[in-house]
């Protein structure tokens, strides 16, 4: 259903090519509201219209107009949920989609608490708490200027970001695969890193490395770099990430959260030495493809003084289902490309 939904957004965009900033700003609208952020893959759907764009041949001036306009949705997207926040935040968690996702509120408090108007900065560049984080702001009564600082600033360079990378990606792909083959073992050591981002116990980080590392592998798979490199390297990464977890949680004592405090969902440590009790070290294997859970299920190991041994094999062979599970997509497309 989402595929569908960006795929005709993009289709009337490239039918309808005067209506390319007005679509931006709706699409970037319904990605800041708080009640359309939670379903609407607005991000998805820029992304497709900058790519289509650079395709067409549009220079670069045809596409500030669009980044401008999809500012000012997000911007003002936001302002809305921050008013909504404002005068109803009594009966707020009684409004859909806060009755059907009750953590959503608890979450953003405890987020918001922490990082106070530069949370609202953070909220729009990640996924899971841009949908509270303007109505939480509202409920706490933040001042509007720190707020609309916040707010416009963290648009624009949304805005310019999702918008821009895809067009430059598109326009001048021959010359960053160049880069990307020139520079193998650079891009390799980036996809270490982020995988080792991606599997220590800061779940913030989640979304965006894994983003990233699936689109840095595409882009180097398709620019010729060695598959098998690339493999080796998220392999690493996300194993290195385990380890230093599990090392953590074999000192944490009875508090993963003194240990990796994390500010968008307290429990998620207790969380995982509840399913660690439950699975042991096997649970290794599905945790990696779990959000928080991923990221604490080896801390919770460690804490939990599970087996060493059992732990580095099933952490070894959850990362390679990991890497492989990311990259494989662009094996199989390497190789009908090849025929």
């Amino acid at each position: 259903m989402v595929q569908a939904l960006v795929e005709t957004f993009v289709a009337f965009v490239r039918e309808h090519e005067s209506w390319a900033v007005p679509a931006a700003f709706l699409v970037a609208f319904g990605e800041s509201l708080c009640f359309l952020s939670l379903v609407w893959p607005g991000t998805a759907i820029l992304v497709g219209i900058a790519a289509l764009l650079a395709a067409s041949g549009v220079t670069i001036s045809v596409l500030w107009p669009a980044v401008i306009s999809a500012a000012l949705g997000g911007a003002i997207g936001y302002w809305l949920s921050y008013w909504l926040g404002y005068y109803y935040r009594d009966r707020i968690e009684s409004i859909w989609p806060f009755t059907t996702h009750p953590k959503l509120i608890p979450h953003g408090k405890s987020f918001f608490e922490k990082w106070g108007a530069f949370g609202v900065f953070l909220g729009h560049f990640f996924g899971p708490v841009r949908a509270v984080i303007p109505v939480i702001a509202g409920m706490f009564a933040l001042r509007q200027i720190p707020f609309q600082v916040a707010n416009i600033s963290s648009a624009f360079i949304w805005a310019a970001w999702v918008i821009l990378a895809p067009y430059f990606l598109v326009s001048f792909k021959e010359t960053l695969f160049e880069v990307l083959q020139a520079y193998e073992p650079a891009v390799a050591a980036s996809l270490f890193v982020l995988a080792y981002l991606n599997s220590i116990p800061l779940p913030l980080m989640a979304a965006p490395t894994l983003i990233l590392f699936v689109g840095l592998g595409a882009l180097a798979l398709y620019a010729g770099c060695s598959p098998l490199v690339l493999f080796i390297a998220g392999v690493l990464g996300a194993l290195a990430g385990d380890l230093l977890a599990y090392r953590l949680g074999r000192g944490a004592g009875k508090d993963l959260h003194s240990i990796w405090p994390n500010s968008w969902s307290p429990e998620a440590g207790e969380e995982a030495r509840v399913f660690i009790r439950r699975w042991g070290n096997l649970g290794l294997i599905s945790s990696k493809f779990r959000t928080t859970l991923r990221s604490f299920a080896p801390l919770a190991a460690g804490a939990e003084h599970t087996a060493f041994g059992p732990f580095v094999v099933l952490a070894i062979l959850s990362s390679l289902l990991w890497a492989l599970l990311l990259l494989s997509p662009y094996f199989v497309l390497e190789q009908a490309l090849a025929f």
